[in-house]
């Protein structure tokens, strides 16, 4: 059996921002960082991940100066595009189990799964992993639903030590910085009392998150499934923070 470790950014609640968060770690960690990475797309039935890289394998065939960047980028790295697999929800234990098993030189697996948790092969799934992180903003009913979710896992699966999972963690996400900070750390003590734990990482509100690969030569790459985010952009963004505190949390080591 492989080393892979299996992560997941999870929770039921919808549009915060599992799946952005998925694709710029796994860009951050395998272009800039040289972490090997592989995404297993398990959200049934829009598989959004796996459209999104055909979207930009198509756009960076078409357009010039995104083919020499592609270029550029295999030149310095030597890495073609990490793994992105279409995986029927129902078929995602058999599939991770067969791809742990077989050979492979993945450090991280990451799984991208619906937001819901009245699917039993999602509750199979989470209890499968080695790590979630629940990303959570802070709006009532955000917070309410995250912890709700992350303290069903806490005491149903890790508590009663079914499966495999290790840590569920709770990551502050889409954070305004005009919001109060100390509003947070009450929030943080709160879930503390209950159990639950917050990441030391947050992660800034910012239109930059939903910017995608781009035609416009003027426009620098964030998210993206074959690129990593541009340097300039990953300042403030809390990536590479977000990053280190993965890896130490995992304990896994740069490639």
């Amino acid at each position: 059996m492989s080393d892979t470790i299996v992560v997941a950014f999870s929770n039921q609640k919808g549009g915060v921002g599992k799946s952005t968060l998925t694709v710029l770690l796994a860009s951050y960690l395998y272009y800039e960082k040289g972490i090997k990475v592989a995404i297993m797309d398990c959200d049934s039935p829009q598989h959004s991940l796996v459209g999104e890289r055909n979207r930009e394998l198509k756009t960076v065939s078409e357009t010039e100066h995104l083919a020499v960047m592609a270029h550029e980028l295999l030149t310095r790295t030597g890495l073609q595009p990490y793994a992105i697999m279409k995986i029927p929800l129902e078929e995602t234990m058999f599939r991770v189990r067969q791809y742990l098993n077989g050979e492979n030189d993945t450090q991280v697996l990451f799984l991208d799964l619906p937001g819901t948790m009245n699917n039993p092969n999602v509750l199979q799934i989470i209890s499968n992993c080695d790590y979630v992180f629940c990303p959570m903003a802070a709006s009532k009913y955000d917070i309410e639903s995250t912890l709700g979710y992350c303290q069903f896992i806490h005491d149903n699966i890790i508590t009663s030590g079914y499966g495999n999972l290790k840590k569920v963690q709770i990551l502050w996400n889409k954070v305004d910085a005009r919001e109060r900070k100390d509003l947070y750390h009450e929030y943080d003590e709160f879930m503390e009392s209950i159990g639950l734990e917050t990441m030391n990482t947050s992660m800034p509100l910012s239109v930059k998150f939903k910017k995608g690969l781009s035609v416009n030569p003027k426009q620098k790459v964030f998210r993206s499934t074959l690129f990593p985010p541009d340097p300039s952009l990953v300042k403030g963004s809390y990536i590479d923070e977000l990053a280190k505190e993965i890896l130490k949390i995992t304990g896994i080591n740069h490639g």
